[in-house]
């Protein structure tokens, strides 16, 4: 509240071109800081004398794509308004454009106690907006951010706007380089049991009645070893290496015969 109790005036209108801001249809949408956005232009504002507080803040967008989504929190967070505008990837060009001059006309006659215009792009299609706001006794000020996607900035448009401000955009930190990747040592015998042990307790896959599936368990630990099989630590199968190292019986399709028993003569 002010002095004396009277509401805190709300003056400025904050229009976003968010297709500009992004690069168009195939461009990457949550490239866009919509919070840093309304943060520095309310700054802007303040700082400049020539307005209070938002009283309108629309942003235009097919808001139907998926990634969309990550917007939701900062529009809410922000008293952003989504605009939806349904003709991005038809045959009408400038849908955006066009809803935003015909939003922005609308506040400026409806809403007179408005007196701060922010269009936020820096499309020169709308230097005509900017000339009749100022007819209309308008202060406007373009905005446009320093992303990678954002494309140029008029110069006519520049010009026409009373004020012009960049929202800087961090670039993302660097991936740190990679290093040189080892190869992981093999296992040894120990690790191996280990490992066939974990992998028959966690899938209940690998039992059947109480036998292992040798098929899917070799699958499992070339997975995680690759070029590892029971060869490497001197076994001729996997079958083999099970029973004598981990206590368990492995599933055969033919039971090995018995050996006879030397009877002496």
């Amino acid at each position: 509240m002010e002095p004396g109790g009277t509401p805190p005036r709300r003056n400025v209108a904050v229009f976003l071109d968010m297709e500009n801001l992004y690069g168009g249809v195939s461009g990457h949408p949550t490239s866009v800081p919509v919070g840093s956005i309304i943060k520095d232009i309310g700054q802007l504002v303040r700082d400049s004398g020539v307005g209070a507080l938002t009283a309108v803040a629309r942003a235009y967008a097919n808001w139907g794509r998926a990634e969309m989504g990550t917007y939701r929190r900062q529009l809410l967070g922000h008293g952003v308004e989504p605009v939806q505008i349904f003709s991005f990837s038809q045959d009408i060009k400038n849908a955006a454009d066009i809803e935003l001059v015909v939003d922005a006309l609308r506040v400026a006659a409806e809403a007179p106690w408005i007196e701060v215009f922010v269009i936020v792009s820096g499309d020169g299609g709308y230097v005509p907006l900017v000339r009749r706001l100022h007819a209309l006794g308008k202060y406007v000020i373009v905005v446009t951010t320093s992303g990678p996607d954002v494309g140029a900035v008029s110069s006519m448009l520049r010009s026409a706007a009373d004020q012009f401000h960049v929202v800087a955009v961090p670039e993302p930190p660097a991936p740190a380089p990679a290093a040189d990747a080892q190869p992981a040592p093999p296992p040894t015998l120990a690790e191996y049991r280990e490992a066939i042990l974990s992998l028959v307790g966690a899938d209940p896959e690998l039992l059947i009645d109480g036998r292992v599936n040798g098929a899917r368990l070799g699958m499992l630990l070339r997975k995680r070893w690759p070029g590892i099989t029971s060869k490497s630590f001197q076994y001729r199968s996997l079958g083999a290496l099970v029973e004598e190292n981990c206590g368990l019986r492995m599933i055969r399709h033919v039971e090995p015969k018995p050996v006879p028993e030397m009877v002496p003569a």
